[in-house]
């Protein structure tokens, strides 16, 4: 955990339209049964372990020179048997009387780590625009785990700071490097921030992703997190941050693979 030093709120103004924290959701994979093959009835009897729990989640609704924008973010955890990639990410906003008024359809769910081992847990960060005249009452995330055969691997972040400007759409900039400890160039690095109040309840997420990393270099990073109005939401005190790189070991199929799939 970082403490919040040195940050210095410049912009208020703007409204919460809602959120909810410490919430629990279970997104599982149900297996299908296919007697043609016995290949396939072992791939799909391993989905029983897909388990992905929502930890922890909270939205926030702002407006801007008559703009409308919606963020969501969340902590999961996998909470099943196999390491699974959650890239498969979608969220849905929705009104009071249940009506979709926004979604990932038109925007990206970014999520760091993107591969989870059993008991491991990721940031999701999604931001999309909202038509001025539509309320959003709730949001709602859905996730589509896969086994995999990719790893992630953490790597080490210096000289991190958090800065907070009024000039852009975020709030918060976590401004660090991040390097390769890896003996291999690595082409995609997710870098994944939270931010918590005082009572350690999730306040917002952030995202980064840098390209491309050789072995033993390090390379500045900067993660956002949406806009949001401090006049309305709980103060941020402290904040954690991990930075993955991917990769498929040698022996196995897949992209990044050797192709050679071995016993």
């Amino acid at each position: 955990m970082k403490k919040m030093l040195g940050v210095t709120l410049l912009s208020f103004g703007l409204a919460l339209a809602g959120c909810s924290n410490d919430t629990e959701k279970e997104t599982t994979t149900k297996p299908t049964t296919d007697n043609s093959q016995q290949v396939e009835e072992k791939e799909e009897a391993q989905q029983i372990n897909f388990k992905v729990v929502n930890k922890n989640e909270v939205f926030h609704v702002w407006e801007e020179d008559g703009e409308k924008k919606a963020n969501y973010s969340a902590i999961i955890e996998n909470k099943g048997k196999e390491t699974i990639d959650v890239s498969e990410i979608s969220v849905t906003y929705l009104n009071k009387d249940g009506n979709v008024v926004g979604s990932t359809v038109d925007s990206t769910a970014w999520v760091s780590p993107s591969v989870l081992e059993p008991g491991q847990k990721a940031y999701v960060s999604n931001e999309t625009d909202i038509n001025p005249a539509d309320d959003v009452e709730k949001a709602e995330m859905n996730i589509t785990p896969d086994i995999t055969a990719e790893r992630a691997t953490e790597l080490p972040v210096s000289g991190a700071i958090v800065d907070v400007t009024q000039d852009t759409q975020t709030f918060m900039f976590l401004r660090g490097q991040v390097e390769n400890t890896t003996d291999k160039p690595s082409d995609n690095v997710t870098v994944g921030v939270a931010i918590y109040d005082k009572d350690d309840k999730l306040i917002t997420t952030g995202y980064a992703q840098v390209d491309p990393v050789n072995p033993g270099n390090k390379v500045p990073f900067e993660a956002q997190s949406p806009f949001l109005n401090f006049d309305k939401v709980t103060k941020p005190d402290h904040y954690e941050y991990f930075a993955y790189t991917y990769d498929y070991p040698e022996g196995t199929a897949g992209e990044g693979g050797d192709g050679e799939v071995t016993e």
